[in-house]
């Protein structure tokens, strides 16, 4: 069963504090969705542990510091501020030091072709 939610398109975001990350584009997902789920973790090991918010906050990568073609270029925040809906999959994935779940969203995807990139990504979409 997937979930749906939404989030806000931002292209070649910044971390505090440093230049922007020019051919990154994310999808900041609401921030209660991640404190959700690392609550849940927190309790999962009796409060031993805690999750680190990722340095974007709580987001689905789209493109991952691939350039488009030059007459592409002039797409680049095409979307920008724009609200997209996606869907997710409830369950935690993991592999011991990242922790993701399954995202599910044909514009994003759309967007990715968009711009002249391959639509599946090095790393499937989901929620960091």
């Amino acid at each position: 069963m997937m979930y749906a939610s939404k989030g806000i398109l931002r292209y070649s975001p910044q971390l505090l504090g440093t230049a922007s990350d020019k051919w990154w584009l994310i999808l900041n997902c609401d921030a209660e969705l991640g404190a959700y789920y690392r609550r849940l973790y927190e309790y999962h090991t009796h409060y031993c542990y805690k999750l680190q918010t990722p340095g974007w906050k709580d987001h689905v990568t789209v493109v991952r510091n691939e350039e488009p073609s030059a007459e592409l270029k002039p797409l680049w925040f095409k979307y920008e501020g724009q609200e997209v809906e996606f869907k997710y999959e409830p369950v935690v994935n993991d592999n011991e030091l990242h922790f993701w779940l399954e995202v599910e969203c044909d514009f994003l995807l759309d967007l990715r072709e968009e711009l002249g990139l391959p639509r599946k990504p090095e790393f499937d979409l989901h929620v960091t």
